[in-house]
């Protein structure tokens, strides 16, 4: 009886470290090396799988970005990853660290993925927002993308101002109607084929197809 007992318990035991030895082996770390860690973001990523999924992504399609980028460019491209990391490493200071974490990632990666032209340039479509006649006149052209890691529009805007640039980044936001894209000091609303361009210390300007 104590041989059936002994074998049973060591099968058993046998059976949990090669289901622990499995996991292991099978779990996700990110790009880096979890044994240099530091702060608490990277240690939570480390244990994160879903986190450490999302580093892995975004590394991959950094690398493929930075064969897209001109050697002119490159500096700058670097400095700006490298103030993306110090972001997130900052997202310590959140209430909901891993929402943060998570937002910092999903955001990077869908300007990484433009970047990378990881997915076909969709077509532009024309706007012309405000009116010639009072000097209000805005051009912009919009590309739709809905397979990014979060949807997102690419705009060209013309003419240029102290807030916004020539080419900017504007993510998907909910809203209760159609679609409406933010980015940095403006947001562009869609809806049936019009559409509205808010900028910081403008008046909005109605928009429509060309």
């Amino acid at each position: 009886m104590r041989i059936q007992t002994w074998l049973f318990t060591s099968l058993a035991l046998s059976s949990a470290l090669l289901s622990f030895s499995v996991f292991a082996t099978d779990s996700i770390s990110p790009a880096y090396d979890c044994q240099k860690a530091q702060g608490q973001v990277e240690i939570l990523i480390c244990k994160d799988e879903q986190l450490a999924k999302l580093d892995l992504q975004l590394s991959t399609t950094y690398q493929k970005a930075i064969n897209q980028i001109g050697n002119d460019e490159l500096a700058n491209f670097k400095a700006f990853q490298r103030g993306w990391i110090k972001g997130r490493n900052d997202c310590w200071k959140a209430a909901d660290i891993k929402q943060c974490v998570q937002s910092s990632y999903e955001t990077r990666l869908t300007e990484l993925q433009i970047a990378a032209a990881e997915f076909e340039v969709p077509e532009p479509i024309q706007y012309e927002c405000g009116l010639k006649a009072n000097g209000t006149l805005t051009k912009i052209t919009a590309y739709f993308y809905n397979e990014t890691a979060l949807p997102a529009a690419m705009l060209t805007i013309t003419p240029t101002s102290n807030y916004i640039q020539a080419t900017n980044l504007a993510l998907l936001t909910r809203t209760a109607s159609g679609a409406k894209y933010q980015g940095q000091n403006f947001s562009f609303w869609t809806h049936q084929g019009e559409a509205i361009f808010s900028q910081f210390e403008q008046a909005d300007l109605n928009c429509t197809i060309q």
